[in-house]
Order: structure tokens, then C-alpha cells, then sequence
């Protein structure tokens, strides 16, 4: 019996034909989207997968009841993304490995290397954040500023996850309310990694405005070189105009 955690990649179809072999005799196929606004439904995803699948709540993941499932049962578990881009699936492998229970990990892309599609290259970001949504919060979490002060002091790109339910107007206005340092424009890269993927290049002021579909994340550039700029400002007048 074993556990099999597979990153389903930026859209419904990403996933690869190896991964669909094995979805296909699985006992149970669950699905982690309780912490992302996924750019389809559960039932697109069941249709390309020609699998029934049952959206996995948060705490039947961290009370662990997946791996007592999978001491007797082919059981997976569907991660946007990556599979091991969170630190809860890191946690999932290591009590496998306590319990002798047999895993086996699917890689896939995820938005730590799509959002190379602005332009911007990846080895010029830093530390990576995510942005709270305030309206869940009776307190307002600012930690995100404090990374994009971190990257900033060594001319490293900031990308923000944002949660699921943020609102482009919402997500800048605490942006606008937590850091005073920001860059003339900024990015917002909405429907990454799919075919609606567009890419949003301008001032925070202008980007409250427009109609940003989630999910989206932000990006805070530090200073461009000449060809992220060019790349950066082709794609978001050629091929995903905002």
C-alpha cells in the first residue's frame, strides 16, 4: 500500500501521463485547495483526470488520517503546484518514513519557476512571502513587508503568495498600508502557468483598478537589468496586454 503525493502542475491538464497510470488505481484520490484559489473546479479536474476525486479538508491533513489510510490502501493526494512546495507535505513525508509506509513523490511546475514568464530571472528573487487576508484577521499580519525590506537591501525580487480570497484592491491597499518603499510599478501575474495567464505591469495605484482575476500573486521588482526590462514590457504589450 502506498502513498502517492503528486503535484498537479499550473492548470487542469498539466498533469503528466505516468502520474494518470497510477491515479487510475488508486482506492481514494484526494485533493488539497483549502489553502489556493485553484484556476478551475474539482469537477474540470475529475474530467481530465477520468478519476472521481474528493477534496481533502484541513484537518483530516494535519490529524494524519491519509497515512492511516494508506497503511491498507493506494491512496493520493493532488497538490496545485509542486507537491513539496509547502512545508505540510515535508511533514507528511517524514511520519510516512516513521511509519514505514511507502510514498512516492510526483514533481511538477509550480509558481516558484513560472513566474520566470514575466521576465524577471529566477536567481534575482529572494525570500518568498505570502500575504494574509486581513478581513480573516482581527489583528493585520504586515511579516510580508518585512521580506520585501530583507530582499530589497540586496536588490533581490520579492514574490507574494497572496490567500485565497484576496482581492486585487484588497491585496494592494494593505501593500500600499505596510511598506512606504515600493518601486514605481510593480507585478501582478494572475492565472499563472494556464491559458488565461496574463501579466499586469504598473503602478499599485493603477493595478487597484483593474479587473485581476484570481488567483494572482504580486511581485515587487528590484532594480531591473536591460533585459528583464525588455522581456518584461514585450510580453505585457504583446502577448498579455492588461
Amino acid at each position: 500500500m502506498t502513498l502517492y503525493l503528486i503535484g498537479l502542475g499550473m492548470d487542469k491538464n498539466s498533469i503528466s501521463a505516468a502520474t494518470l497510470e497510477i491515479l487510475r488505481t488508486c482506492d481514494t484520490v484526494y485533493l488539497e485547495r483549502y489553502t489556493v484559489d485553484l484556476p478551475y473546479t474539482t469537477e474540470e479536474l475529475e474530467k481530465s483526470c477520468e478519476v472521481e476525486i474528493q477534496e481533502l479538508k484541513r484537518q483530516q491533513l494535519e490529524s494524519e488520517q491519509i497515512l492511516e489510510e494508506a497503511k491498507n490502501s493506494q491512496i493520493s493526494l493532488l497538490v496545485y503546484g509542486d507537491s513539496l512546495s509547502a512545508t505540510t507535505h515535508l511533514q507528511l513525508i517524514l511520519e510516512a518514513k516513521k511509519k514505514e509506509i511507502p510514498y512516492k513523490i510526483f514533481h511538477n511546475a509550480s509558481i516558484l519557476t513560472v513566474i520566470a514568464s514575466t521576465g524577471l530571472q529566477l536567481y534575482k528573487f529572494g525570500k518568498t512571502t505570502s500575504m494574509p487576508n486581513w478581513k480573516e484577521h482581527t489583528n493585520h499580519p504586515t511579516s510580508f513587508a518585512n521580506y520585501i525590506k530583507q530582499n530589497q537591501s540586496i536588490d533581490a525580487h520579492t514574490l507574494i503568495l497572496t490567500d485565497i480570497g484576496l482581492e486585487i484592491s484588497d491585496a494592494i491597499n494593505q501593500l500600499l498600508e505596510s511598506t512606504k518603499d515600493l518601486p514605481e510599478k510593480i507585478i501582478a501575474l494572475s492565472n499563472a502557468g494556464t491559458n488565461n495567464q496574463k501579466i499586469f505591469y504598473d503602478t499599485p495605484q493603477n493595478l487597484k483598478e483593474k479587473n485581476i482575476p484570481m488567483p494572482f500573486c504580486l511581485i515587487i521588482p528590484s532594480a531591473l537589468n536591460h533585459i528583464e526590462e525588455e522581456v518584461l514590457k514585450t510580453l505585457r504589450q504583446k502577448r498579455h496586454p492588461s
